[in-house]
Formats: C-alpha cells, structure tokens, sequence
C-alpha cells in the first residue's frame, strides 16, 4: 500500500485514534473529542472502495480489523455507560 495514498493516511488516523480510545481510564471529555474525531474521520474513509475485489488486500485486512475493534470499544463505551447508570441511581436514591 503507498503510504502517500489519501486512504493509507487516513486508515492510520483511524488506526491511532482507536489505539488511544483503547486506552484504559482517560478522562471522559477526552474520550468523547477522540470519539468525535473518530466519526468524523469514519465518514471520509471510502468504505466500498476499501472492499471492493479490486481493492489492495492489505488496506481491506486493516479496515476489518479496525471495524472488529469499533465494535470492541461500543461494547465496552456500553458496558462503562451501564455502570455509571447503575451508580448514578445509588447516588441520587442512597436508600437503594
């Protein structure tokens, strides 16, 4: 893959951003701006051209991986939003 290609930069924009999300215990704002900048980033990624046949085996290899570890951060975003709901009930009825 040309690492002067627009899709190579931006798959290793993504690639960063999902390693430093993936990051336990960093403060919530800064895994939201990440989060945002991720999304923003997503959306000029093109994804049909990425799986197409035709397409450098490599950049749709990488792209399936970064898709399964999204998948791994939402389930854990989930999980982590779950708790904070489960302890925001304690803290707002502590007879609970």
């Amino acid at each position: 893959m040309d690492p002067n290609n627009p899709i190579h930069e931006l798959l290793v924009r993504v690639e960063d951003l999902i390693d430093a999300l993936e990051v336990r215990g960093i403060a919530s704002e800064i895994f939201l701006g990440l989060c945002k900048e991720l999304e923003e980033c997503l959306k000029l990624l093109p994804t049909e051209e990425i799986l197409q046949k035709e397409a450098d085996d490599d950049m749709r290899s990488r792209f399936m991986v970064m898709v399964e570890r999204i998948k791994r951060l939402e389930n854990f975003a989930g999980a982590q939003s779950g708790i904070m709901s489960s302890l925001s009930t304690y803290i707002d009825n502590p007879d609970k």
